[in-house]
């Protein structure tokens, strides 16, 4: 008996672990990605321990743990390096939530998902980008680039921040895309070997001045990503293609012009950063619960709910989009007495009965995250001095009652599951 084949639009985050879910709940997943391979990608992602039990469920968690260094702390200063809130509550993470917050190389997680996805028969497309969808109420239709297409049941979307099936699904229904608004705001990242002064403390670290910010944390036990946030009245693209070799040194000084005055170590790891990335931070309009799905298409993380880089959550609340999605999804077994009534939920019924719910749940969650992640880049990049004496004040004060901030963690680390 053929199993429902699922198309699954990019395999960054999302889409390989969504592979892994499938696969197990008795499906045929195949991952398309427009890239022609997978590979070298962005700088770094920081887990949280939300993300890292959904990564534990595909087996990856412990291989992400080896490979960098679990944050111990939060650790707040003015420019200059002097300290005005520091917290050991990361160190905790791991026993309460039970797993820690990890910094990694996007590339080594991206290529350990796409390892995983292999080693499970999953196929992996490379080279194949999504142009159109097209539907009927049992099946849907992906048209990729050369004149490509393939059926299958139903199709998620993972395709990230630009996503091709975000505006195909957005077309469907009758509305354009709404055209991204810069935000006044850029961030350049790179990765550097930890300097001496950090390397006692593995925490994630934000620096403050007047309209930049700059924040790090270890991603191996020897190496350290980081970005500077400033603003910005020049529009800058939305891309994340790390500067050649010719570049560097160019932006190395601009930066080392603009942080004169900070704290060394950070002039430290810029210049001896071994990629740097620039990109402008945009703003999308927030789609409803009723936009992230048609009749059998779903969209999940950024293609669902994009957002900045501030809150550090873009691709954990991914990870727990997976989560529900695949878990309200039937687990289909040609032996099971009742296989022909899972399979059945896969019919005309599909969107209503499975991708609505879905939506509605995690909709209100993500766009809250959302708000506060646009909101918290606002408040880091302070401007004028004023703004920024109450910004290290408000910074200060929140340190003085750590049961709120570990609230607010609560909130965060608790989900997707507290039991399995």
């Amino acid at each position: 008996m053929t199993s429902p084949t699922v198309l699954i639009i990019g395999c960054g985050i999302a889409g390989p672990v969504l592979g892994n879910f499938y696969k197990r709940k008795g499906y045929r997943p195949i991952v398309f990605d427009k890239v022609p391979e997978l590979g070298d990608a962005g700088a770094s992602l920081m887990l949280m321990s939300n993300g890292l039990k959904v990564l534990n469920l595909v087996g990856l968690a412990e291989a992400v743990k080896a490979e960098s260094t679990p944050l111990a702390a939060f650790w707040d200063a003015k420019s200059t390096g002097e300290v005005i809130g520091q917290s050991d509550l990361p160190s905790t993470f791991a026993d309460k939530y039970r797993q820690p917050a990890v910094g990694i190389r996007r590339t080594t997680l991206n290529l350990m998902l796409k390892k995983m996805l292999l080693d499970l028969d999953v196929e992996v497309r490379e080279g194949w980008e999504l142009i159109d969808i097209t539907e009927t109420d049992e099946s849907v239709t992906a048209i990729f680039d050369g004149g490509r297409s393939v059926t299958g049941s139903f199709l998620i979307g993972c395709d990230g921040i630009k996503a091709a099936s975000r505006r195909s699904l957005l077309r469907n229904q009758g509305q354009a895309e709404d055209i991204p608004v810069f935000t006044g705001l850029t961030q350049t990242a790179g990765i550097s070997e930890t300097p001496a002064a950090l390397r006692g403390l593995a925490a994630m670290r934000n620096w403050y001045g007047d309209g930049v910010h700059v924040i790090s944390y270890p991603i191996t036990p020897t190496q350290t990503s980081w970005a500077v946030t400033q603003r910005e009245t020049q529009e800058k693209e939305e891309t994340w293609r790390p500067y050649r070799p010719d570049e560097m040194t160019e932006q190395r000084a601009q930066l080392s012009s603009l942080l004169e005055g900070w704290d060394p170590s950070i002039l430290k790891m810029i210049n001896t950063s071994e990629r740097i990335i620039k990109f402008g931070l945009f703003d999308r309009e927030e789609l409803k619960p009723s936009k992230w799905h048609s009749k059998r298409c779903v969209l999940v993380g950024d293609a669902a709910h994009p957002t900045s880089p501030h809150l550090g959550q873009g691709a954990n609340q991914a990870f727990e989009d997976c989560f529900h999605l695949s878990h309200a999804m039937p687990f289909l077994d040609p032996n099971s007495k009742d296989y022909a009534e899972q399979l059945a939920l896969l019919g005309p019924g599909l969107s209503e009965a499975i991708f609505k719910p879905f939506a509605e749940k995690r909709q209100p969650r993500t766009a809250l995250l959302v708000q506060g992640a646009r909101a918290q880049g606002n408040r880091r990049v302070a401007t004028g001095s004023g703004a920024c004496k109450e910004r290290d004040a408000a910074i200060m004060e929140s340190y003085a009652n750590l049961a709120g901030i570990a609230d607010k963690f609560e909130s965060l680390l608790r989900e997707p599951f507290q039991d399995l």
